[in-house]
């Protein structure tokens, strides 16, 4: 394997085991440092990427993902899990001004992590595995309950494919404007991505996505990529429906409609990307 698929996967998986592992926790405080950490990490992936195409070099998601680390029992386990990674991460940067970053950003983060680890109250049980299916604050029935974790399971690996999948596309085009659908299209779905995983972590059910096979995102044809990209956001939509009618919880339905309202816009969008390429 080069060198350069081999650092662009080690950056993926600490970015995929900074993200779940920011959802893994219940503090609302320290779930949103290590999630702003992971946004950074998601950041670094990109230039990597943009610059391995610039110089028209492989690299790819398809891999085995086993060193991507972020079950633990307690909050200070996975922050040391982190801290663990990101030092395994030194030993593939070279010498120049965007691995200096990199190193730069990741000694922060190690300073953070250790400074929160000196705050007895900052280490909670982490509850995110307990597979307990219970959303707090929530009461559901049976019916319920399948409905959301099957429509939560799936969403979620469809928002990390989406954002993988956008920002892979990104790296190949020269249209500013099409860019530009595909970055929004990407914030959009950090957004469900987000939502939808922190739901399972609260149900004790939180899992990695499963890997993101090459044709996916290695594909020949933009244009039937789009047109199936919207056919299933058109699918999405109808599973937001039928979760908002199922659950029989007026919060929750009011949140799956706003969902499916913000898919309204996401085919929209594929749409004048579609008549951009034609």
């Amino acid at each position: 394997m080069s060198k350069e698929k081999e650092l662009f996967r080690k950056k993926h998986e600490l970015f995929l085991s900074m993200i779940f592992g920011a959802f893994s926790i219940s503090d609302e405080k320290l779930y949103e440092i290590i999630y702003d950490f992971a946004l950074i990490e998601y950041r670094h992936l990109n230039w990597l990427g943009t610059r391995f195409s610039e110089e028209k070099k492989e690299f790819d998601y398809d891999y085995d993902r086993g060193s991507v680390k972020f079950e633990a029992k307690d909050n200070f386990e996975l922050f040391q899990l982190l801290k663990t990674q990101i030092a395994d991460m030194k030993t593939y940067y070279e010498k120049d001004s965007m691995f200096e970053r990199f190193e730069s950003d990741e000694e922060f983060f190690v300073q953070k992590l250790d400074a929160l680890m000196q705050k007895e109250d900052s280490n909670q049980p982490i509850t995110a595995f307990d597979k307990k299916r219970v959303l707090e604050d929530f009461t559901l029935d049976k019916t319920s309950t399948d409905a959301l974790t099957q429509f939560l399971f799936e969403e979620t690996y469809k928002e990390y494919e989406l954002i993988m999948v956008y920002t892979y596309s990104n790296f190949y085009t020269d249209s500013k404007v099409l860019s530009n659908i595909f970055i929004d299209l990407i914030y959009e779905s950090f957004f469900h991505l987000k939502s939808f995983a922190r739901m399972l972590s609260k149900m004790g059910i939180l899992y990695l996505p499963r890997q993101i096979v090459q044709s996916v995102y290695k594909f020949d044809d933009l244009k039937q990529f789009l047109l199936d990209g919207i056919e299933e956001e058109k699918m999405a939509k109808e599973e937001c429906i039928k979760l908002s009618q199922a659950v029989k919880n007026e919060e929750l339905s009011n949140f799956f409609t706003f969902i499916n309202n913000q898919e309204n816009y996401h085919i929209e969008l594929m749409q004048k990307a579609l008549k951009i390429i034609s």
